[in-house]
């Protein structure tokens, strides 16, 4: 087994067949062919179904170890850098849209003057997809909502932030300083699908509160949530970070009875972290430490969480 056949597979993964990944990796479609077919005499699998193109379920366990064993390869490499103070490699991180929208302005400049030679790149999506990417390797790292506890994951809260009430201004909930779901009854709503967690919060809530939703849509995604909203679609309930501030002639307001969700970052327990994700790291306890609020400003909404927290 080598670099070449590692490599290879993970391409056919990524790219969805021999001619995608030879073609996204800037060679011909024998050269993958015949590396993975190397792979495959060795261990005596099949790893890719030549029908289809796809991995098979023994080539997704190769793909999953292949990929940390390159990326430790590769930390190697940075390690060494770093020993020369000279940070440098590849950091892959996810991170929720919301979260993404006002962090990235803030994090990349900051990397890059202090690390010029660090390629940081963002993935953006659900805490369940980044959880996923996670598990396979294919993100170092992932900024999220607080997941539920894992025996693989180790997760840090930074901040929480306010539910709210993106609604038209001249509605009359909109003078209110905040609500609650007993405000909302037969309230136009875009609401994720029943089965995400938000949705079975707010049903259990409005059962509670003897509430009925007029349901205008189910959408999965509180981007896409958001961004109907900000349309002016239906009104939404959305988290806080999700609304920008150059919006006009819509109120933005808290609901009070929904507990606010906690933003922080997972990681991989056993995974061993290379100079250029510590550096991450580091400049992310600087941004939610709280110490420079002016440097670095948090969106309205939010609270940072201390060390001591979870």
């Amino acid at each position: 087994m080598d670099i070449k056949q590692m490599k290879a597979l993970i391409g056919v993964e990524d790219y969805g067949g021999f001619s995608s990944a030879a073609s996204a990796m800037e060679t011909v479609q024998s050269n993958i062919s015949t590396h993975v077919s190397k792979l495959e005499s060795e261990l005596e699998v099949i790893l890719v179904d030549r029908r289809t193109g796809t991995l098979t379920s023994e080539g997704l366990a190769v793909t999953k170890r292949a990929r940390l064993i390159l990326q430790e390869m590769e930390a190697i490499q940075s390690d060494l850098h770093a020993l020369k103070h000279d940070i440098r490699g590849n950091v892959r991180m996810g991170m929720i849209g919301t979260t993404a929208r006002w962090l990235i302005p803030i994090l990349v400049p900051e990397l890059n003057k202090r690390h010029p030679n660090l390629h940081f790149v963002v993935s953006e999506g659900t805490t369940t997809s980044l959880e996923a990417r996670l598990h396979n390797g294919t993100v170092d790292l992932a900024l999220v909502n607080k997941p539920p506890y894992s025996e693989e994951f180790a997760f840090r809260s930074f901040f929480d932030e306010q539910y709210v009430l993106y609604i038209n201004a001249s509605h009359p909930l909109a003078s209110k300083q905040s609500v609650t779901i007993a405000d909302l009854d037969q309230i136009d709503l875009i609401v994720p699908p029943k089965g995400i967690p938000f949705r079975d919060l707010l049903d259990t809530l409005a059962k509670r509160s003897k509430v009925d939703f007029n349901i205008i849509a189910e959408v999965d995604g509180v981007r896409l949530i958001a961004s109907m909203a900000f349309d002016g679609y239906a009104p939404a309930i959305i988290p806080a970070t999700a609304v920008p501030h150059y919006l006009s002639d819509f109120a933005v307001v808290p609901v009070k009875d929904l507990p606010n969700r906690k933003i922080g970052i997972a990681r991989r327990k056993r995974a061993l972290e290379s100079a250029p994700m510590l550096s991450v790291l580091s400049l992310l306890d600087e941004v939610f430490s709280g110490d420079e609020p002016s440097r670095f400003p948090m969106p309205a909404g939010t609270r940072k969480i201390s060390n001591n927290q979870t």
